[in-house]
Order: structure tokens, then sequence, then C-alpha cells
């Protein structure tokens, strides 16, 4: 990394045109005000990874309320114009708990590491998301939805897109490195080694094994999450306010939803989560949105503009998610 002798963090001059930037991974449980010093105005890191959203969110995960949500998203410090926070469900190490309180860490516990063989360094989950969420899909959908609508960078680890487990045999962090399951073949297409000569063990036992789990059988499955994964990754791109607009919270009158509007030049995306297993309807105020159609992004359901009625109400499914777009242009 760019540091002095003495451990301080150099500044770093982009020249005009260059397109190279710094991502960088402080410490999960170092406070804002500490993490905040390294983009140093844009001249020093351009993103860092948001570990006390990362937290919140699972403890809204845990209670299925969206109000921890709402309380990690409003606790960074806004990142340089040029910089961004990059968000994440799960990386390379365990889920750091260290910035929740003692009471909020066993909520977390208790809903997603029952077990004491699942945690970590007293503060931390060995586990990868679709074991943690029992497998339920309308859940893991919605959780890369979040994901992929929360303002900044979403980031993606291997294995995420097919909906890996993790290997509770083995030791601390390694349970959640075993190797990319590319297929059924042996060693899940990874490697043609002998098994025992592998630098990272294949996941081959039950549910998330290679051989129900990879990517091979997924690409010849329109509804597989790959696939699913794709194309939400694709609708993503082509809405540039999730990752450089403005955004803000919008009331939804209802506990486990959330909902929140990330706005970009004449146009607004807004997107709304149910974190619960029951069916509800919200109201959403839009008049601080442009003015203009409402188009359904994950149907062909266009609504009412936005003029005198700036109302819009939504119908949630268990653990649903709806995308909205208002291009004011038009």
């Amino acid at each position: 990394m760019l540091f002095d002798l003495d451990g301080t963090l150099v500044e770093y001059e982009r020249s005009p045109g260059e397109l190279l930037s710094l991502a960088f991974e402080a410490v999960g449980d170092e406070p804002f005000f500490d993490v905040s010093e390294y983009f140093g105005d844009g001249k020093r890191m351009h993103m860092l990874f948001n570990f006390i959203l990362n937290q919140h969110l699972y403890l809204a995960f845990a209670r299925r309320k969206a109000e921890p949500l709402k309380v990690g998203l409003r606790l960074p410090p806004d990142p340089p114009e040029d910089g961004q926070w990059a968000h994440f469900l799960r990386n390379h190490d365990e889920l750091n708990l260290g910035q929740l309180d003692k009471d909020q860490q066993q909520e977390v516990f208790d809903a997603f590491a029952p077990d004491k063989d699942m945690r970590l360094y007293e503060r931390g989950i060995r586990r990868r998301l679709p074991p943690m969420l029992d497998g339920d899909e309308r859940r893991i959908r919605m959780a890369y939805s979040l994901l992929l609508t929360l303002p900044g960078t979403p980031v993606l680890r291997y294995g995420q897109e097919i909906g890996m487990g993790e290997d509770l045999s083995l030791e601390e962090r390694r349970s959640v490195r075993t190797v990319m399951q590319w297929s059924d073949d042996e060693n899940g297409g990874f490697s043609k080694a002998d098994p025992d000569e592998l630098a990272r063990p294949v996941l081959r036992e039950g549910p998330h094994g290679y051989e129900r789990v990879n990517v091979s059988d997924q690409r010849n499955d329109p509804e597989s999450r790959l696939n699913w994964m794709e194309r939400m990754i694709r609708l993503r791109k082509e809405h540039h306010a999730v990752g450089w607009g403005e955004w803000a919270i919008l009331d939804t009158g209802h506990e486990a939803v959330l909902a929140h509007a990330c706005r970009h030049r004449s146009s607004s995306l807004i997107a709304v989560h149910n974190l619960d297993e029951e069916e509800c309807t919200v109201r959403l105020d839009l008049s601080d949105e442009p003015k203009g159609r409402v188009a359904d992004l994950l149907s062909e359901r266009h609504y009412h503009e936005i003029s005198d009625d700036t109302t819009l109400e939504v119908d949630l499914n268990p653990f649903g998610y709806r995308w909205f777009h208002i291009n004011g242009e038009t």
C-alpha cells in the first residue's frame, strides 16, 4: 500500500484521464472517525469496505426489521466526490460483529450461528450466506437485491453467484475458503490433481456440495441463482443513480420494510425490501422524486405518472423486493 516509512498513508494524485482506483480493507471493528481518514479527500483510497453497515445489515436480518439498516446507512461519513463505500454480504474472512454490542451480537449469533463451532474469535461467524439463511431462496435473493441497490459499490465474492456453502470441518476462516465449484466433475472441476493435493479442499457433502451446486448446471437453468444474479447485475449497471446518486430513506410505515431512493440528475431509482416472511403493502410518498412515469424494473408494469398524485402503493411478497425507476426527462 502507499505508506510513508512512519506508517502514515501517502496522498496520491491521479493524472488527467487516469482510471486507476485504489480499494482498501480497514479493520472491521475500527471506528468510522478513523476509517474515513483513509479516503484523504479522494487522494488516498477511493473505496473502503463498509463493515459497520454490514454488521447492522445482519442485525436487521436477525430481527427482520429495517431500523438497524437505517442506522447503519446513516452512520458512515460521506465519501469524497470520487470515492465510494464498498458494500458486501460476506467476504473471505469471518462475519465480523465487533461494532455491535454484546446483546446485539448474541441476537445475530442466535439467528445465524446457533452452534459455537460456527463462531470465531468471540465476535464473528465463519459461514457463507445461503446456509445462514437456511437455503431459503426468497430470503437469499432479497438479500442480494438489497446489496445491489445500496448506495455505493456492491462487492461479490467468488461462489456467491451460485450459492456456495461452508465446510465447518475446516479450521477457522478456512471454512469459507473452499475452492470454486465449476462443475460436478471430480474436485468440482477446479483441478485434476489428487484431492489430497489440493491447496484448498472442495466442498463435497451436503446440499451445497459441488455435485449439487456448480456453475455448469446453473448456466443451463434460466431460473438458477447464477442467471438471476447476472440479470440483476445487468439491471443495476443500467441505472447509475445507485452508484453515483444522492440517496434518501423513504418512510414506509412498516417496521419490516426498507425503502430508499437513489437520485441522479433527472432520474430516481426506488428500492423496496421486505425483511419479514409476512406479505404486506406499503405506501410511499414520492413528492421529492422527479416528475415522471413510474416503471417497475422487475416486471413490465408501468404505474401512474408522478405529478399531482405522488403516492405509490407497493405490494410485497414474503421477503419480497421491488425496484422502481422514475425518468424525469420523459
